[in-house]
Parts: structure tokens; sequence; C-alpha cells
């Protein structure tokens, strides 16, 4: 597929791509394009050129990615619009595709099994989506940056070529499931017009969440990596906040409840300190807590 570049009218770009609409809007961009350029637009509303056309490209262009490029913005920047991108899914996505599934499996045969089966799926599909977004939106984001704030303007970072994968939530793997179970395995009687609708809708989201997740783990999490390896070994708030828990001898699930984190996140953060700390045994986690003044002697036993 042809690039976009900033010389070109967004409303004619638009035009052969409606895909984009939700896209722009995440830059606060709405219809009504007139016949400005993306330049142009992009100085009316404040924002960075070279990043809109990037991620415009990035999204359009499935052999297109530009890690270096990408590499070179602001984290903040990829953050608001992954976190604009997860509000996109909660409030508008996941609930268009609910309403049409609904209104789907009502209106087909109620003895059809597999209607039932597909909408327990999108259930599971809706929760670890959902699951993410909250640890976007309480954990991670907030985590990345906190770092962006210590991190020194003239320090070089490391940049992994290989990003983390995605192995407790598998959501894009979910709703490619969902969409070929719709296609290849479907039966029985059912109402095919709301059939169709349900399979496009999927697919809208399908494509979004596929092209943004290249961004999130193949740029934002190996740059997070980096600065994680190259910054300082200080423990960060929430780290600080689960060391306590361990030290007063809470067990994993106990962290997590009075936290209100999942189990996962608790041994995700218990797996970073005693990597940054280089200490493995409770005394010697106590330890430092003592003497780092993160706890007091008194409430706690060796």
């Amino acid at each position: 597929m042809p690039l976009i570049y900033s010389n070109m009218r967004m409303s004619e770009v638009v035009e052969e791509h409606p895909s984009l609409i939700p896209v722009i809007n995440r830059f606060g961009i709405r219809l009504g394009l007139g016949e400005n350029t993306a330049q142009e637009i992009c100085d009316k509303h404040d924002i960075n050129i070279d990043f809109f056309i990037t991620v415009i490209n990035t999204f359009l262009n499935e052999s297109y990615f530009p890690e270096k490029k990408l590499q070179g913005f602001h984290l903040e920047q990829i953050v608001d619009y992954l976190t604009k991108t997860n509000q996109y899914y909660q409030y508008s996505q996941l609930p268009n595709i609910e309403r049409h599934l609904r209104l789907f499996i009502s209106a087909s045969d109620p003895d059809n099994e597999t209607l039932t089966l597909i909408g327990k799926l999108f259930g599971t599909f809706k929760d670890r989506l959902l699951k993410r977004i909250e640890t976007d939106e309480n954990e991670w984001f907030p985590h990345i940056i906190e770092l962006c704030e210590k991190q020194t303007k003239d320090k070089a970072l490391t940049y992994y070529p290989t990003a983390p994968s995605d192995p407790e939530e598998h959501t894009e793997a979910l709703i490619t499931d969902l969409k070929h179970i719709f296609i290849k395995h479907i039966s029985g009687k059912y109402d095919e017009n709301l059939c169709y609708a349900v399979i496009f809708a999927i697919n809208t989201l399908h494509t979004d969440i596929k092209q943004h997740n290249r961004i999130r783990y193949r740029i934002l999490a190996p740059i997070v990596a980096g600065m994680e390896k190259d910054g300082n070994k200080s423990l960060s708030v929430r780290e600080i906040e689960v060391l306590k828990q361990i030290v007063k001898g809470c067990t994993n699930k106990e962290v997590g409840d009075h936290l209100c984190i999942s189990l996962n996140t608790v041994l995700t953060h218990r797996k970073n300190i005693t990597s940054k700390l280089g200490i493995k045994t409770i005394p010697g986690l106590t330890f430092y807590a003592i003497t780092n003044a993160i706890i007091s002697g008194d409430e706690i036993e060796f």
C-alpha cells in the first residue's frame, strides 16, 4: 500500500481509508477536514507531524514498521496515543461488538449451541482485553512516565531488538480465533446480515489490535526495558509497596489482595525486586528494607 505523506490532503486520505477515522480521532482530529493537508491539520492541533504520519503509515501498511524512527519519539507521546487507543477499545469497539453480537444471537435459532459458545469466547476475550487495559492504566503506563521523569536528557538508552511476548493474555490470538470460528466453523440457522455485521466489527478491532501490538511490544516495551537496565537500580514506588508486604510475611495472594493487583503482577514485581537488588531470600530482603528505612525493624521479625 502506498505511504501517506505530510503534503497530502487528509480528506482524500480518509476517503480512501475510512479505517483511519478512529486513528486520527486519537490525535483529537475530527471529520470536517476540508482541503487541509496532513501538515496543516497537525499544525492546527499542535501535533508532531512526524509522529502522526509514522503512526498512520504503521496502521495502514503491515510491512511498514520504522523501528528506529519510532524509537526517536518521546515515550510520553507513545503512551498518550496508546492510552487513547485503549479508550477506543473499551468505550467504542467492545460495546459495538457486544451490541451486534447480542442482536445476532437473539435473532438467530435459540437452539444453536455454537452461537452460545461464540458468545462465551467473546466474553473471555473482552475480560482479558479489559484486564490488559487496567494494567496499562494503573501500572505499566505510570511506571513508564515515572522512568521518563527520572531519565536525564543527555543519557543514551539501550534498545533491545527482541520484544517481550504477551504470554498471559493472548488478546490478539483470541480475537483471531473468534474471527476464524465465525468464518470456518459456525453452523445451524442464524441471521446472515447480523452475522456479517459482527464479523466486520470483529475484523476492525482485530486489525487495530494487531497493528498497535507492534508498537506496544516491538517499540515501547524494549525501550522501557532499556531504560530499566541503564537506569539506577532503585525500586519503583509500587515495588517498594510490594517489598513492604513481603517482609511483613504476606503471601503472594495476600500482597495482591492488599494492593489490589493480580497474582501475576505480584510475581512480576517480586522478580524485578530480586533482579534489581540481587537479593533472593526473605531475610535478605528484610535486611535491605530496614537498612534503607523502607520499614521499621519493630514491624517485622527475621
